[in-house]
């Protein structure tokens, strides 16, 4: 996927564009109280939303800051699902930032389906482009080593850019806060029109997805 790389979203720029995304993503409704968390490489550090803390109210001083060991540098406390985020930033050195986010049609659709390689059907021009198929793994406790691994391992493939997380959510990947959102946005379309229809929608044929691909970018 092709992001728009504004200087200004670069995730190695500021607390304040980590922050103004943040907002972007509770405006949005993908995120709900206090539900949802993201992550950005900075240098050798990685800054984090911190625990507790809604997406809305989230300000540059109340950034978390740790190192590549998960150690906090400044700010506070990060999200209890920090360690997911670095074991996922470890695992894929080609992307800068994670967003874990709760859309409520995304949470929806993920009860729809088993857990597996792949769930949502490609229904929509922008998902079957840039996050078809759309992996699934079972419920595990939020923060939990378990939920750690298997997202990362998840995310083991370089063409891998979200999961979706049986009634936990979605997790989206980028090299910039624009293609983590790109990609969230597409996912949230598609599981909006799937749970809408319920699930009545026909999918894209694979071989149209192929050749859609073959083009380039929407």
């Amino acid at each position: 996927m092709v992001s728009n790389n504004n200087q200004r979203d670069n995730p190695y720029n500021s607390k304040e564009a980590f922050c103004r995304f943040c907002h972007l993503l509770y405006e949005r409704h993908l995120a709900a109280g206090v539900g949802g968390n993201i992550s950005a490489r900075s240098g050798n550090r990685v800054l984090l939303t911190p625990t507790e803390y809604s997406l809305r109210d989230l300000h540059p001083d109340t950034v978390s800051v740790v190192n590549k060991k998960g150690i906090l540098m400044e700010g506070d406390k990060p999200t209890k699902e920090a360690n997911m985020h670095l074991r996922i930033l470890r695992e894929r050195p080609d992307i800068n930032v994670v967003f874990h986010l709760h859309g409520p049609h995304i949470i929806a659709a993920s009860t729809m389906f088993e857990p597996g390689p792949s769930t949502l059907p490609a229904i929509t021009l922008g998902f079957a482009c840039y996050a078809y198929p759309l992996p699934m793994i079972p419920f595990m406790v939020p923060g939990s080593p378990d939920l750690a691994k298997s997202v990362s391992e998840a995310f083991s493939g370089k063409d891998s850019f979200a999961v979706l997380l049986l009634n936990h959510g979605l997790i989206t990947i980028g090299k910039d806060f624009n293609e983590a959102m790109n990609i969230a946005e597409e996912v949230d379309e598609a599981a909006r029109v799937y749970v809408l229809t319920g699930g009545q929608t026909p999918p894209i044929p694979s071989e149209k997805i192929e050749q859609i691909k073959s083009l380039g970018n929407l």
